[in-house]
C-alpha cells in the first residue's frame, strides 16, 4: 500500500514538473513573440538631410524585421530642443515600452528624459547621450574617436602659415563637444591655430552666411571643420562661391549627394562618414531584445570611415556613400 502511494505521488510531482517547465517555456515564447511598442524620437526629420533619412530608414527597417509596433516623432530642424522635449512628455503618455531618443541637447534636456525611466519605461540612446546614465544602452559613433580622426586627417593640411576654423553644428548637444574635443586632440600642438569655432545650428544657410563672414574677417584661414552634414555642406557651399576652393581646405562630417559632389570636385578634401542606417536599425533591435530580457553592452559603436576623392570609389566605400 505504502509502495503504491509513493507511486501515485511520484506521478502527480512528474506530471506537475511537466507543467511547471511547459509554462516556463510558453512565457519564454510569449515574450519573444510579444508585440514591442517602440517611440523613436530623433533629432530631426528634414528630407534633405541624407544622415537622419538614412537613420530613420534603418530604425523603420528594423522596427518591420522584429516586427515592433513603431511611431516616430521628431522636430522639423534638429536645433529645436523645445519640440523634442514636447514629444518626449507626448511618447510617456502613450505607455510604450520602451523609447529610443537621440537627445538634441547633453545636459539641458536631462530632467526631461529623466521622465521617462521614472515612468518605468525602457530608454535607448542613438547617435547622442546625456550628462548622466539613464539609458540601458548607447548606440552611435563613438565621437570623440571621430573627432580625433577628423584632427589627424587635419595635420596632413597644415604648413607653418595655416590657420583654423571650425564651424560646430547645435552648441551644447554631445556630439558637438565630443567631436570638438577629439579633433583638438589630433590636432596636438596645432589647435592652437584655430583662429574661431562657430556654429550652424545645424542649419546650411546659418552655415554658409558664417563661412561668408568668417572669410571676410579672417582670410587668412586656410583649413576649415565641419562638424556635421548641415556645417559641412554650408561651409563648402561658400567656399566655393567665394572661389576659394584649393585655397581653403575643407574638412567635414557626414555625407549627402552634394558633399559627395563637392568632394569630387575638390572643394571638400575629407568626409569623416558615419553610418546612420546601422545607427537607427541596431538602435531598434536593441530596444526591442531590451524589452525581451536581452542584456546589452552599455554602448555599442559603429565606425566612422575617412572618404577622400582617392577612396570614394572603392566598391565598399560606393555602398557607405549610396545605401539606397
Amino acid at each position: 500500500m505504502k509502495k503504491h502511494k509513493n507511486g501515485i505521488l511520484l506521478i502527480l510531482f512528474s506530471a506537475m514538473a511537466v507543467l511547471f517547465l511547459s509554462a516556463v517555456f510558453l512565457f519564454d515564447e510569449l515574450g519573444e513573440k510579444k508585440t514591442v511598442k517602440v517611440v523613436f524620437i530623433p533629432k530631426v526629420q528634414d528630407k534633405t538631410n541624407d544622415f537622419w533619412m538614412s537613420m530613420i530608414s534603418g530604425a523603420k527597417s528594423a522596427g518591420k524585421e522584429y516586427q515592433a509596433n513603431l511611431v516616430i516623432l521628431a522636430p522639423e530642424e534638429e536645433n529645436d530642443y523645445e519640440t523634442q522635449e514636447k514629444y518626449i512628455e507626448e511618447a510617456v503618455k502613450m505607455k510604450p515600452d520602451v523609447i529610443a531618443l537621440a537627445p538634441i541637447r547633453y545636459s539641458e534636456m536631462t530632467d526631461c528624459v529623466k521622465k521617462i525611466t521614472d515612468a518605468g519605461i525602457k530608454l535607448i540612446l542613438i547617435d547622442s547621450k546625456l550628462d548622466k546614465d539613464l539609458e540601458e544602452t548607447y548606440i552611435g559613433t563613438d565621437n570623440r574617436n571621430a573627432g580625433l580622426q577628423m584632427g589627424q586627417k587635419m595635420k596632413e593640411y597644415v604648413n607653418k602659415d595655416t590657420k583654423i576654423a571650425v564651424v560646430s553644428h547645435v552648441k551644447g548637444s554631445s556630439t558637438a563637444i565630443e567631436r570638438e574635443e577629439g579633433l583638438r586632440e589630433g590636432l596636438g600642438e596645432d589647435q592652437n591655430r584655430i583662429q574661431a569655432v562657430l556654429y550652424s545650428n545645424s542649419d546650411y544657410n546659418q552655415a554658409y552666411e558664417k563661412t561668408i563672414e568668417l572669410m571676410k574677417t579672417h582670410p587668412d584661414i586656410t583649413l576649415i571643420a565641419g562638424l556635421n552634414l548641415y556645417s559641412t555642406v554650408g561651409v563648402a557651399r561658400a567656399i566655393k562661391e567665394m572661389n576659394l576652393s584649393h585655397k581653403v581646405h575643407v574638412v567635414g562630417f557626414d555625407n549627402d549627394i552634394e558633399g559627395i559632389q563637392y568632394l569630387e570636385e575638390g572643394i571638400i578634401d575629407t568626409l569623416i562618414v558615419q553610418k546612420p542606417f546601422n545607427m537607427g536599425y541596431i538602435g531598434i533591435q536593441t530596444a526591442v531584445e531590451a524589452v525581451r530580457g536581452k542584456k546589452s553592452p552599455q554602448n555599442i559603436y559603429c565606425d566612422t570611415e575617412v572618404i577622400t576623392a582617392d577612396n570614394i570609389y572603392t566598391d565598399e566605400n560606393q555602398k557607405l556613400l549610396f545605401p539606397f
